[in-house]
């Protein structure tokens, strides 16, 4: 019987091949052969005094030059007559990163930041508008403009935000609207006003515009954790098929046509189009998909077989892509991580690639493609800065279909009529305080015993982690390399156990490098026993096997031995991610329930040659279940902390996937208690600081305002319900609320000094960093 149904699931999986082998990236089948593919010839060029090597954003100015958005070197113009403007925080920028670029109706160009939200320019004076001021988020990933009513969308690291260009106001949306996670990495519109968001690792997230133009969550789509009988595999083990092949997406755009709108996706597995309705998704792979089954766990399923060459032919050249573009044509560019850029027409199948042997790119990590007016085209990469072409080059030669685009373009960053810049967000009203508390005060349901939870993530904070991201306990990871550092009294409350994923040859091991003995980077973890910040890491030694191999992956199980609930902590820093392969970090985290029965097999961590039998048994047990929660991490040279709620006493995976990258690295391992029955070492807060004090600012006991009685009450009742389902789902929005309003509170109450005390508490408890909350934080681990 188990002979029959492993061939009916072969039969199924190449009859369903051979029907996908009649269909290609052509939406109609030409009735003639194809002609060859058309050779690039080497044909772009440097654009003359821009310098600056990571371009991370792309967007035209209408009047036919380019906004150059870059990590650390800020944001250029670049004009049509080749004149180049930098513009950096001597500017009025928030930071020096432009992750995230776009132009409103108004002229306006919107720039996002790596940890300051969103710096607005009106073509005379830019204005930053942090957390407090408008985005839900610090990080911002992704800007668009809806088409419908010319809004301002964010994708951010805590949700979508909105800017409302008409009214001048912001709303968010979170996981509480519908998104299966705060974290986007991509937006896009159809022509309707329909919002598309691609997440971080969970798919699709499509949100319908009413008639008054609101957005209602309409579904998710998502792709399975893993494929294959008995879930092999993190990606298809077909170069086609139906749906998603990947939940990491990475860029989204909506064809130009009007007539019939075409939803192309981009992600870690390929490339997906969908139909304008979402009922039909077809996805590509890259011609690496055949190496990655191969380098499974396990090995290839045994009646595995490539595709025949007529289908590896026409699929992309890897499976990793970066951004997408299209052009007046309909023709459609895609970037990958390792080979440039590959274009292909829809209608007639024609495709071209472009590289650094086709056409002479300082670098094939594509991740910005800009289709200009005129038929020229700008490359950016991650390190090789950003080409033009010498002249036009064109795939196809045909008029433009009928486009949504605007043709009466406005003109970005008005030349003598300056609009005026957005209005922070609007705290909200006393009537809305009392509503978010008394749904949260309405949870009654408890969360499981065994439970985990993505919190969130923080971009601001970086190395200053002691006492304010995390006050309990924490595992600088090799900071004594062979040995890790402990920091807090015992051990008694929390362990950790490190290991590496199973796939990997003879008796290998989790390396333990310190790659700066002593730093003044603010990016590196601040240790306490050296008294200085020093960059350490472990390291899963991926570097050493293909790529396309599964793993090893970094795997470590965190024991909790107290009851409550707690937040667990890992931080990420990209400390040479300007460089090589170590630029091509990308990794997913998920967390996984353990058996108690594993405490008892911890000894193994002492002999090497067995550790791979524990990662054995550690990848058999996942295997047979869904994660509890999952995140991602990706283009970390900024470093952030990433964290998990948990529910103790209990023992939790936690996996790290290369994910078919470079290698996989880890700054720490930290846990805090959030709720459960305070210990006699958590009196001072963070132990090694004693008896020097590092605690929050006090929260004052009483008010003579009731909108800061109320900010009160929906924080305590916050803090609460972590217990509760579905609270998580609520904290940020609820937290960010309640910041925004008691600092607009404390704005407007001149000389009222509890408001002032509580805003500036809720700011420090929200690792929202000043300039003086920095010092006095140096000042204070330094003594």
């Amino acid at each position: 019987m188990k002979t029959f149904k492993r061939r009916f699931f072969v039969t199924i999986i190449l009859f369903a091949i051979a029907i996908l082998s009649n269909f290609t990236l052509a939406q109609n089948k030409p009735e003639t052969s194809k002609p060859a593919a058309p050779k690039l010839e080497p044909q772009v060029q440097q654009i003359a005094g821009l310098n600056a090597k990571f371009i991370v954003a792309l967007i035209q100015d209408g009047l036919g030059g380019a906004w150059i958005g870059t990590e650390d070197d800020g944001v250029f113009h670049y004009q049509v007559d080749g004149k180049i403007s930098q513009f950096t925080t001597k500017n009025g920028l928030g930071d020096n990163n432009g992750y995230g670029l776009a132009i409103d109706k108004l002229g306006r160009l919107w720039v996002g930041h790596l940890n300051t939200g969103v710096s607005v320019f009106n073509g005379k004076d830019w204005k930053n508008y942090d957390v407090v001021d408008g985005p839900i988020g610090e990080r911002i990933f992704d800007i668009k403009i809806c088409p419908k009513d010319g809004d301002v969308w964010m994708a951010t690291s805590a949700g979508i935000s909105r800017y409302k260009i008409d009214s001048d106001d912001w709303e968010h949306l979170t996981r509480e609207d519908g998104l299966l996670e705060d974290q986007a990495s991509a937006l896009a519109f159809k022509n309707d006003g329909t919002l598309i968001v691609g997440t971080q690792c969970h798919g699709l997230a499509i949100f319908n515009r009413t008639i008054k133009g609101e957005y209602r969550h309409s579904k998710n789509i998502v792709a399975p954790d893993r494929f294959g009988q008995g879930n092999i595999s993190p990606v298809p083990l077909t170069p086609r098929g139906i749906g998603l092949p990947s939940n990491l997406i990475n860029d989204i755009i909506v064809t130009k046509n009007i007539e019939a709108e075409t939803i192309w996706i981009a992600t870690n597995a390929g490339l997906v189009k969908s139909n304008d309705t979402f009922t039909k998704l077809e996805y590509w792979r890259g011609k690496d998909y055949v190496d990655k089954v191969k380098g499974l766990y396990g090995g290839s399923p045994k009646d595995w077989k490539p595709a025949p060459k007529e289908v590896m032919d026409q699929i992309l050249p890897e499976d990793y892509l970066t951004c997408l573009a299209e052009n007046e044509q309909g023709v459609i560019w895609i970037g990958t991580r390792q080979n440039g850029f590959y274009i292909a027409d829809p209608k007639t199948g024609k495709k071209a690639y472009g590289n650094q042997k086709g056409i002479g790119l300082p670098d094939n990590f594509v991740t910005k493609i800009l289709i200009l007016d005129n038929g020229d085209y700008l490359i950016g990469s991650y390190g090789g800065g950003i080409v033009k072409p010498i002249k036009p080059y064109k795939l196809v030669d045909r008029q433009p279909a009928a486009t949504k685009f605007n043709k009466d373009k406005i003109i970005s960053v008005a030349q003598n009529n300056f609009p005026n810049l957005p209005s922070k967000i609007k705290p909200p009203t006393l009537e809305e305080l009392k509503e978010m508390q008394m749904k949260l005060a309405g949870l009654n349901t408890p969360l499981p015993k065994i439970y985990a939870a993505y919190l969130g993530e923080d971009w601001k904070t970086r190395g200053d982690w002691m006492g304010r991201a995390f006050r309990d306990w924490a595992v600088m990871c090799a900071a004594v390399s062979p040995y890790d550092q402990h920091i807090n009294f015992s051990d008694r409350y929390y362990s950790v156990h490190d290991f590496i994923g199973p796939n990997y040859k003879g008796n290998d091991v989790i390396r333990r490098w310190i790659h700066w003995m002593k730093s003044d980077d603010p990016r590196v973890l601040w240790n306490p026993y050296l008294g200085y910040r020093r960059q350490a890491e472990w390291d899963d030694h991926g570097e050493a096997y293909s790529w396309s191999m599964d793993g090893p992956d970094l795997w470590y199980m965190v024991e909790i031995k107290r009851e409550g609930i707690f937040r667990i902590g890992m931080y990420f820093f990209n400390k040479d991610g300007h460089v090589g392969s170590n630029r091509m970090r990308d990794y997913t985290i998920e967390v996984y329930p353990a058996s108690n029965a594993w405490t008892k097999n911890i000894e193994i961590n002492q002999f090497p040659h067995e550790w791979k039998k524990f990662a054995q048994q550690a990848e058999t047990q996942v295997r047979k279940m869904q994660p509890l929660a999952k995140g991602r991490v990706n283009v970390f040279w900024g470093g952030v902390h990433k964290y998990f709620v948990v529910s103790g006493a209990g023992n939790y995976f936690v996996k790290i996937d290369r994910n078919y990258g470079f290698n996989t690295i880890l700054s720490s391992v930290m846990v805090d208690r959030l709720q459960g029955k305070p210990t006699w070492d958590e009196q001072n807060g963070v132990p090694i600081l004693a008896p020097i004090r590092y605690d929050p600012p006090q929260l004052p006991e009483s008010f003579d305002n009731r909108e800061s009685r109320q900010i009160m009450l929906l924080w305590k009742t916050l803090d609460k319900n972590y217990n509760k389902k579905t609270n998580i789902e609520k904290q940020r929005k609820a937290r960010i609320a309640a910041y925004v309003a008691a600092t607009r509170n404390a704005e407007l109450l001149s000389g009222g000094e509890n408001e002032k005390q509580l805003a500036h508490s809720l700011k420090w408890r929200l690792n929202q960093w000043d300039d003086k909350q920095r010092k006095e934080w140096n000042e204070t681990v330094k003594h």
